[in-house]
């Protein structure tokens, strides 16, 4: 993972990151198994979020995970 810069807007960290698509996938796993073997409680201390959040940003990852798979397809056929 490289990160390529960072920025603060209103009180939201960011940052532009240039990711694998298998780290993406092993982040993916990481954060389902959390929330498959950790209570609530234990979601917040860990993560700093509850575990609607963390599904949340499953998601995002999911999709994100999904939509470079899909462009390298299209690269690779074109």
């Amino acid at each position: 993972m490289k990160i390529l810069k960072t920025k603060s807007v209103a009180s939201v960290e960011l940052a532009e990151v240039e990711i694998s698509i298998d780290e993406l996938q092993v982040f993916e796993a990481a954060l389902n198994y959390a929330t498959k073997t950790l209570d609530e409680k234990e979601i917040e201390r860990i993560f700093g979020a509850s575990e609607d959040e963390l599904e949340g940003i499953i998601e995002d990852v999911k999709k994100t995970s999904t939509i470079c798979k899909e462009q390298n397809l299209e690269h690779a056929l074109a």
